[in-house]
């Protein structure tokens, strides 16, 4: 009698451990669906923000490329200067931090789920290095247009509503170097930062679609919404 309630005990207090961590799965998985949630929003506005800056550039590009570019001063100025703003995507990774770092990757019992999950983050920590390269190559061409531009006219381009905004300038204002080699080192920065915002924009889009389908089977194997 004593064997088989040590047994029992043993039984039910084993059920009980797993019913823990069954719950405790479930509550991870959970923040992981919003932090998803989160994520493929945040991506959305990213990648048609990045979308709109590339247009930016091919049109920076094509009026500085022509003969009689000091016709378009008003169209340069107003993209060399919005051109330059950043939009960074920063991923809710708050679940996969703490699966990680409190060892509770190993209450995931489908390794097709954690490997996933895993997948996900691997190409999260790829994009910082992409977002690195863009802030850089950025940094370098605001510094060059700067050296092309008048800093005067920059300044009267900032909306004093909202001061993330820069307005078109009045007139049509003129740049402080126009010989032809100056002209031709922001064309070859503003190609530069076009392909490193490009490659940003589609390693997102990648993201994204990798986002959406983990968010989807995550949902249907745990019965979430």
């Amino acid at each position: 009698m004593l064997l088989l309630a040590v047994t029992l005990g043993f039984f039910v207090e084993n059920q009980r451990e797993h019913y823990i961590e069954h719950k405790r799965e479930k509550q991870f998985i959970s923040t992981m669906v919003e932090d998803l949630k989160s994520d493929t929003a945040q991506l959305t506005e990213t990648i048609a923000y990045k979308k709109d800056k590339e247009k930016m550039l091919d049109s920076l590009i094509m009026y500085l490329s022509r003969a009689e570019y000091q016709k378009y001063g008003n169209d340069i100025y107003y993209y060399a200067r919005n051109v330059t703003r950043p939009q960074y995507f920063s991923p809710n990774d708050r679940t996969i931090q703490q699966l990680k770092n409190s060892g509770a990757l190993r209450l995931i019992r489908k390794l097709s789920i954690s490997d996933s999950i895993m997948y996900y983050d691997q190409q999260l920590r790829y994009l910082f290095t992409l977002n690195e390269d863009e802030r850089n190559i950025r940094d370098n061409f605001r510094d060059l247009i700067g050296t092309v531009c008048d800093g005067k006219v920059f300044y009267s381009q900032i909306d004093t509503v909202d001061f993330a905004n820069y307005n078109r300038p009045t007139g049509n204002p003129s740049l402080i170097l126009q010989d032809a080699v100056s002209i031709n080192k922001v064309i070859s920065a503003a190609q530069y930062l076009k392909t490193v915002i490009r490659g940003v924009r589609v390693r997102q889009e990648r993201i994204k679609y990798t986002a959406v389908q983990l968010l989807s089977f995550l949902q249907k194997e745990y019965h979430l919404k």
